[in-house]
């Protein structure tokens, strides 16, 4: 028989005290929350599995802290969104690039595609900046990018991959799109 919502305190003290079967039953009975919650927040499926342990290392280990005077589920949740968005905030504090942290040969493919003149020869040296500017990105905008603009996979590959839906998934590559080109042109104005 399942255990009953007003068990769950006791399966949460029990998972703390270091109880396997206890923990693994939590772990089973919130995990759908939790994952929800995850994906809610933008998170590649591939990057899933590692938030949630650690969400769920956060819950074991602050177990002391929950109150019974609100459900669990409740006290889950909020761990599970705060540590959400504190990846978030992580990921967003990239660094910015300017010219003077691009090598001779990357300025010398920015100053030649202001000229229109041919590229073709500094492909390594194109892709190198392009690498550049995606790693001033967040972790998910920069995969994305690579997969649709330099893979040249599909949508639909790309949406099976990352758990997204199509309207999701157009709308972070539309925004992506902004961020990079933003950071193109605040690297074009940082030129001398």
């Amino acid at each position: 028989m399942p255990d009953a919502p007003e068990d769950m305190p006791d399966l949460l003290a029990r998972a703390a005290a270091r109880d396997e079967g206890a923990a693994r039953a939590l772990v089973e009975k919130l995990g759908p929350l939790v994952q929800r919650i995850i994906l809610g927040h933008g998170t590649l499926r591939h990057e899933c599995d590692d938030l949630m342990q650690d969400i769920f290392f956060k819950v074991f280990r602050s177990a002391a802290s929950y109150r019974t005077d609100s459900p669990l589920e409740h006290w889950v949740a909020t761990i599970a969104k705060r540590t959400c968005l504190n990846r978030l905030r992580h990921h967003r504090a990239r660094p910015e690039l300017t010219w003077s942290d691009l090598t001779p040969e990357q300025q010398a493919v920015l100053d030649e595609d202001r000229s229109h003149e041919d590229t073709s020869h500094k492909g390594e040296d194109a892709l190198a900046l392009i690498e550049r500017l995606l790693a001033t990105l967040p972790p998910a905008d920069a995969w994305l990018l690579r997969a649709i603009e330099l893979e040249e996979r599909t949508l639909a590959d790309v949406c099976s991959e990352a758990g997204w839906n199509a309207t999701l998934t157009r709308v972070r590559l539309f925004r992506a799109r902004r961020r990079l080109k933003q950071a193109l042109i605040h690297l074009e104005t940082s030129s001398p």
